[in-house]
C-alpha cells in the first residue's frame, strides 16, 4: 500500500487531491522557473550604501519601471566609488561587477543614484566638499560626468542614466 498522499490505492495513478497538489505546486514554481531561465536584465543599478536611503533607492528604481529587471550594487558614494582615486578597491569592484553583469545578464545600461549629504563625498573631498544646495549638486554632476566618460570608454555599448536623491527620497535626473 502506498503511503504518499498523491498515490491512488486503486490504480497507482494520481488521486484528485494529489493532482490538485501537483498542479498548485507547479503554478507556484512557474514564476521562479521563468525567472531562472530568462535571458537577463536591462540594467545595473548603482546606489550608495547609506542606510538612510536604502528603501528609498529601491522604491526609486521601481518607479523607473525597473522592478525585477536590474542587478544592483551598492558602494559608498555611488558614482564616486567608480572613479575616485580615494577608493581604489571600490573602483575595481564596480568595474568588475559591470563586466559580470554584462556577461551573465546582458545588461544594456547603468543607472546611477547618488544622494545629497553623502559621507563618502565628505571623505573624498575633505575641505573641498561643496556642502549643500547647487554647489553640492554641481560637485555630484562633475563626478557623474567623469563616470559617464569612463563608462563610455570602457563599455561604449552601455547607455547610462544619473540621478541625485534628496534625503526626503525625491530624486532628479542629472545626466
Amino acid at each position: 500500500m502506498c503511503e504518499q498522499p498523491i498515490c491512488n490505492h486503486e490504480d497507482h495513478g494520481l488521486s484528485r487531491r494529489g493532482f490538485a497538489a501537483l498542479t498548485l505546486g507547479s503554478m507556484v514554481a512557474l514564476p521562479f522557473t521563468a525567472r531562472a531561465s530568462s535571458k537577463g536584465v536591462t540594467s545595473l543599478a548603482l546606489s550608495c550604501i547609506d542606510y538612510r536611503l536604502a528603501d528609498d533607492a529601491d522604491r526609486f528604481f521601481d518607479s523607473l519601471k525597473m522592478t525585477n529587471d536590474y542587478d544592483q550594487i551598492s558602494l559608498a558614494g555611488a558614482s564616486l566609488a567608480a572613479v575616485s582615486d580615494k577608493f581604489p578597491s571600490s573602483n575595481a569592484a564596480f568595474w568588475d561587477h559591470v563586466n559580470i553583469a554584462k556577461q551573465l545578464h546582458h545588461i544594456k545600461k547603468v543607472v546611477v543614484l547618488d544622494h545629497r549629504d553623502c559621507g563618502a563625498y565628505k571623505v573624498a573631498f575633505g575641505d573641498k566638499f561643496a556642502g549643500v544646495g547647487s554647489a553640492e549638486a554641481a560637485q555630484h554632476k562633475d563626478v557623474m560626468l567623469k563616470m559617464q566618460a569612463t563608462l563610455k570608454q570602457k563599455h561604449p555599448d552601455l547607455a547610462s542614466e544619473f540621478y541625485l536623491m534628496a534625503l526626503d527620497g525625491s530624486a532628479a535626473r542629472i545626466l
